[in-house]
This record gives C-alpha cells, structure tokens and sequence, in this order.
C-alpha cells in the first residue's frame, strides 16, 4: 500500500506576527512569511531533518533547515519571502541525510491574509517499508475543507432584529433553493433573539425575504417571550417543521419549542415546548438537529450548565412527544482541544451512516463523529478537522459557532456563525469540500 506523509504549511504575512516575540527584524512592506508546523511527537521515527527550499525565478533561493531530535521548536520559519508565487520543495531526512519523503508544491504568499497549502510528502523508496504512514504534521490539516474566500455571506442590516449580528444557521436545500433560518441578535440585547429567513440559489448570494422575522418571541408570560433561535427544520408531506429554543429569561431554563409552516414564511407555533430542560448538565437545552431514520425520529440537542456542555439525544415516534435517551449525554469532551465540552451537533444521514458535525466550547474548533444507530458515536481521529485558524482572511479569527451541515450532489457545505478581532458581531460563513 503506498505510503504517505502529510505536511502543514502556513504562509504568514508580517501583519499577523506584528505583536510576536519570535519576530526581532521588522519584515519588507510586501513580504510575508513560510511557517512549516510539525508535530515531533507523531513524526516517523526515521526523520530526523525537514528541509524546506523556496525557489522563484529572478530571486535569491531561500532555505531552511529542522532538525527534530535537537531543535527546541517543531516550527520552521522562513522570513522576508518576497510576495508572489514560490515553489516549494520539502525532504524529510534520516540522520544520514538520506530522503526519504519528499514533496513540492507551488506557494502563494499574498500580502494581508494568510494562505493554508497541504503537502502530501512521498516516499522516496529508501529506507521504508510497505507499512502504510499517515500523519497529521501541525495545526490539524482540514482533508481540503476550504473555506469561501468571501466570507461573511450574511450580516447584521443593522434593523431592530438583527443589530448586534446573526448566528446559528439552519440550512435546507429544497427544490433547488437554499433555505436558510438563522437568529438576529435584537437590539435590547440581554439575550434577545429573532428568527430570520433568507433564500439563495447558489447557497452563496443570499436574499431575505423579509425585513421582519419569521417567527419573534412569544408575548410576555409566554415561556419564549424572551428568545427564539432556529435549531433545525425538516420537510414532510409539503410541511415545514421547526424545532426550536425558546426561553422568557436567560438564566432560567432553556427549552425546544416546535411550528409548523406550509412555505416556511409564516409559522403556527405550539403552545408549549415540546421538550424541557430540567437539572444538572441539561438545565438549558438547545435544539441542533432533526432528523428520521427508519420511522424514529432523533432529535440532537446541547445541555447547557455553564461553563460546561454535552451532546444528548430524544427519539419520538411522530415528531412531538419526545423521550431522552436514557443513555445521555451521547457526547461530551475527552480530548484537549474540545475543551470544556461539545455542543450544536449538526447530523445528517449519508446511505446509512449518520454523520455529526460539532463544535468545542470555546468556539476555536469543529469536529466530526459518526454513528450507525443514532446513539453510539465514534469521534474522527483528525479532528478538530476546522478551526478558526483555517478561515479566510481571518474573517473569524476569535470565534466560529454553530456548524450545520448540508450535502449536495458531490459538495458537502458547512454553514457557521464566526467574528474577529475587529468586528465582535456575530456573522455567518461558509466552509465546503467537494467529493468525487
């Protein structure tokens, strides 16, 4: 079986290293910076030097070398490149200066983002065997998860209903049109929230079709009177059904409310939730996906005790009268980057096989799981498979939250809510991978 070896690399520009200590010479204007990151701990243990050779016709070559046994740092930073288009080359070295991987790629270093480039190092043929190597090097590779380079798709209109920013998307692709749910932060603040609607074609260029939301919070002894948030939204028999969270206080319980709509504009609302949060690590729940396998429906929510969160799971056999899982919570953090726990799973069905995509507490990370049953979840191992890191142009550099997932013929779309440093409002992007 053919052996790989899988490099990260990042090219930096000066702007983001500006407040770094590693960086003691200011950088040229139009230069950026070539940063290899290499996990040692996982790196086979025939390489000991990683050698990096930047070439470009009319310019000087720039090199540099690691060496994984002796150096401090696992990183590889190359300085002053010229912006432009490079060509890279990278051997990885047993301690006699035999190859034993090798790889090349061309770079684009541009001035004023950052640019992500995934190296898939061969083996030479020297010194290996026929065991099968596959190692993440660095920041965790994201398997060509790219990110639209325009993002944010959709942001506050600055309106009473969405002035502090949009979040939580809810995508369906429905007759050839990409429906999108999503909640506006309202301008009293403290919480309040608003549904809205928008539709696109392309699921790129989106257009509300209303100012106004779709569903608002309920009157003021209603127990949604104070927020509302699409959670997710199936279709059947020419019915549009949405399962979402409601609370009259933040600090209270948070529970799943449920409406029903025959164009997905104008909802009925039940009365009542359709399913409570109670004690301990479910105090507040939080709706993120629906979904009907077989005849049971599974419904996928967050339990909410600050500062912690866990996955659980309810099963209905008609939608509305829902049981917890007496197995809960199905998922909870067990791994460094997930942090204090997981939540807003996103799942849908795949021939079979249920597939989530989540998110850690600290709003850094996006992982994958996947699941035969609905109950019993296997985590990936490459996660986290997105990070906050990986986004276009640092368009969510802080922050990215609330993942939802949708499949299109052979493109697998992830609709998220994300900000930075410079704009604290809540926005909604796009990060998608094709599939042959």
């Amino acid at each position: 079986m053919k052996n790989l070896l899988v490099l990260f690399v990042l090219s930096f520009v000066f702007l983001f290293f500006s407040c770094s200590t590693e960086i003691t010479n200011p950088a040229k204007e139009s230069s950026g910076k070539l940063l290899l990151k290499i996990d040692k701990q996982n790196a086979p243990e025939s390489v000991v030097y990683v050698k990096a050779y930047l070439t470009r016709e009319n310019f000087d070559p720039i090199t540099g070398t690691l060496n994984l046994l002796s150096d401090s740092t696992a990183d590889l930073l190359l300085n002053e490149i010229d912006a432009g288009t490079w060509h890279l080359k990278v051997d990885a070295e047993d301690d006699s200066g035999l190859v034993l991987y090798t790889g090349e790629t061309d770079v684009q270093i541009l001035a004023g983002f950052t640019s992500q480039v995934y190296l898939t190092l061969q083996p030479t043929g020297s010194g290996t065997g026929s065991i099968y190597i596959y190692v993440t090097w660095g920041v965790p590779i994201n398997f060509n998860w790219i990110d639209y380079q325009n993002n944010p798709l959709i942001e506050s209109t600055g309106n009473y209903y969405d002035y502090y920013g949009v979040a939580q998307p809810v995508i369906m692709y429905d007759e050839g049109i990409y429906k999108m749910w999503y909640h506006g932060l309202g301008y009293d603040g403290g919480g309040q929230a608003f549904i809205l609607y928008s539709e696109s074609t392309d699921g790129l260029n989106w257009t509300s079709t209303s100012s106004n939301p779709v569903i608002s919070p309920g009157n003021y002894n209603s127990w949604d009177s104070k927020h509302v948030s699409a959670g997710a939204v199936i279709k059947e028999n020419g019915i549009y059904k949405m399962y979402y969270c409601g609370f009259s206080d933040s600090y209270d319980n948070w529970h799943v409310g449920y409406a029903t709509s025959l164009d997905g504009i104008n909802w009925e609302k039940y009365p009542q939730p359709v399913l409570y949060g109670s004690y301990g690590w479910e105090y507040q729940i939080v709706v993120s996906s629906v979904i009907k396998k077989d005849s049971t429906y599974f419904l996928y929510y967050t339990g909410r005790d600050l500062p912690y969160y866990k996955i659980g799971v309810a099963t209905s056999p008609d939608g509305i009268n829902w049981t917890k899982y007496s197995g809960n919570p199905i998922l909870v953090n067990d791994t460094p980057w997930e942090l204090d726990g997981v939540l807003d799973a996103s799942v849908i069905n795949l021939n079979g096989t249920l597939k989530m995509a989540y998110m850690n507490s600290g709003s850094t990370g996006f992982g994958f799981a996947t699941s035969m049953n609905g109950l019993n979840w296997s985590k990936s191992q490459g996660n986290p498979f997105f990070t906050n890191e990986n986004t276009s142009n640092g368009w969510a550099s802080v922050k990215i939250s609330y993942p939802t997932m949708v499949k299109v013929a052979n493109e697998t779309k992830i609709y998220y809510s994300g900000y930075n440093y410079y704009n604290s409002e809540f926005k909604i992007g796009l990060v998608r991978k094709s599939e042959n």
